[in-house]
């Protein structure tokens, strides 16, 4: 469990990263200057748009179709993008908060697998009479991590939960992001990067 939570919280900037494309487009989408992103695409494509991005500046949309990489920094067609994006965006939004309640549960936890530790040195060292108290010490401490574990389990649902609707959001947003991307190739707003 201890790894969960630094992961959730080393994906928080990303807000959304599908490990698999959707419908044969792949995008990242860059809203500005804080680095926050929306994608979904596998690791290389994300790993070409960053590049992109940071060869830049300001919002930008990297997008791989049908073979073709194209960067595309028009501010009509990236507000559109961002309309697009407004639902999965406020859902990261939310599955980050989780993430941060998560890893304040995590820190607790943590807290109090130390003073368990602590304790279990007292009894290794302790007299017979003190370690009826030292016991009973223990399990409360037992008793705190068993409702702090079911808390965790409760925000991880919540977050299978929110992880399945970000699925739902980027599959109902992928054929309006297509058709806009077809759009800007067309007028020649996207610049053709491969």
């Amino acid at each position: 469990m201890r790894w969960i939570v630094p992961l959730l919280l080393s994906l928080a900037p990303l807000q959304a990263l599908h490990a698999h494309d959707i419908g044969g487009l792949s995008y990242a989408y860059y809203s500005g200057g804080d680095g926050s992103s929306m994608s979904s695409g596998d690791w290389d494509d994300l790993r070409i748009a960053q590049s992109y991005y940071r060869a830049g500046s300001g919002p930008m949309l990297y997008v791989h179709q049908d073979g073709a990489g194209y960067v595309i920094r028009d501010p009509a067609i990236l507000r559109q993008v961002e309309a697009i994006m407004a639902p999965q965006q406020e859902l990261g939004r939310r599955q980050g908060i989780l993430g941060d309640q998560q890893g304040e549960l995590g820190r607790r936890q943590g807290a109090l697998g130390r003073e368990q530790g602590r304790l279990g040195a007292m009894m290794a060292d302790a007299r017979l009479r003190d370690l009826g108290e030292l016991g009973r010490q223990q399990a409360e401490l037992g008793r705190q991590q068993g409702e702090l574990g079911r808390q965790q389990g409760e925000l991880g649902r919540q977050q299978g939960l929110l992880g399945k609707e970000q699925g739902r959001l980027a599959r109902l947003a992928q054929p309006k992001l297509r058709a806009l991307v077809a759009d800007a190739v067309r007028r020649g707003l996207a610049q053709r990067v491969d």
